[in-house]
């Protein structure tokens, strides 16, 4: 056997991170792993071995156990790529764990405007006007509301109308904004003429806006407008016109005629997406796009004579 398994998972992790990959949890679940085997005086990872370690406590979570199983799963498909003979592949779904995931509210256009509107009543002033601007740049962009917090002015590129966006895994992506978007951004900035640089959205104290400051408004904002609720679903969030803006995508394509799937693909460039499968998990069935698609089919047979 020629591989070094430290060595080996070392040059893993290296590779993982520099393809833009956080792996928080990697270093210490492979060395505690690796630590196990030369306890037991064995240099091969094994099916047996990886699932042991993994479930080593069982009254972890499900997602806790299947998370560490997948750690060494990346590392024993490295390894197995290096030599065959010194670790083995590790099949997928071992441990069988479903994340559960909650049912998007989807917004109109008419919802979004209200809460923009209603927005601008906050107290203070200044909370109110980013409170309009965050709901309007994440229904215009799709972006998270997180990578929207983070924003600074210098990531405004108004020449080029974009966005710089600095998204999971501190991957940087470019997002073209409509032209009303940007003459938004412009009037935000005017409120907070004095700074040219720092945050772009500024919360109540005049630093950058917290999250929880924005969630908390947001559930006013939307108790006040009494957007209803509807079955299957919780209240509103911020992070619903997310699914909402991939939902309306997916909705113009159909009437578009275009190819979905290659819509899909830009889409989940647009979004951050590392892998396109991660997209589809926005793509809710809603009233309007399930209309869309019958009128999309039943062009196509009349066409055909079906």
């Amino acid at each position: 056997m020629s591989v070094d398994l430290r060595a080996s998972a070392s040059d893993h992790l290296r590779d993982r991170r520099a393809r833009g990959y956080v792996l928080a949890d990697g270093d210490w679940l492979i060395n505690n792993f690796l630590d196990g085997l030369a306890a037991r005086g064995q240099a091969r990872i094994t099916v047996a071995d990886a699932v042991a370690f993994a479930t080593e406590h069982p009254h972890t979570t499900c997602g806790w156990q299947a998370r560490k199983l997948r750690a060494i799963r990346d590392l024993a498909a490295h390894v197995h790529g290096c030599d065959p003979d010194a670790a083995q592949l590790i099949p997928a779904g071992l441990i069988a764990c479903k994340t559960p995931r909650r049912i998007p509210y989807l917004y109109s256009e008419e919802q979004i405007v209200e809460l923009m509107s209603r927005a601008l009543a906050l107290s203070p002033a200044m909370l109110g006007a980013s409170m309009h601007t965050l709901i309007g740049l994440l229904a215009a962009t799709g972006m998270r509301s997180g990578e929207a917090a983070a924003l600074n002015i210098e990531n405004v590129d108004l020449e080029r109308q974009a966005l710089v966006v600095t998204g999971k895994n501190k991957r940087v992506r470019l997002v073209p904004l409509h032209r009303t978007t940007v003459e938004a951004l412009i009037d935000y900035q005017q409120l907070r003429a004095t700074r040219a640089t720092g945050p772009l959205l500024i919360g109540p104290k005049g630093g950058r806006l917290n999250l929880n400051t924005a969630r908390a408004a947001f559930r006013t904002l939307v108790n006040d407008c009494r957007l209803p609720v509807r079955p299957g679903c919780r209240a509103p969030r911020l992070h619903d016109c997310r699914h909402t803006f991939a939902v309306n995508t997916l909705i113009d394509a159909h009437r578009q005629g275009v190819d979905i799937d290659a819509r899909i693909a830009t889409l989940a460039n647009y979004l951050g997406h590392l892998d396109p499968t991660h997209t589809y998990w926005y793509l809710t069935a809603s009233p309007q796009l399930m209309q869309t698609v019958r009128e999309r089919i039943t062009a196509y047979q009349k066409e055909r004579g079906l």
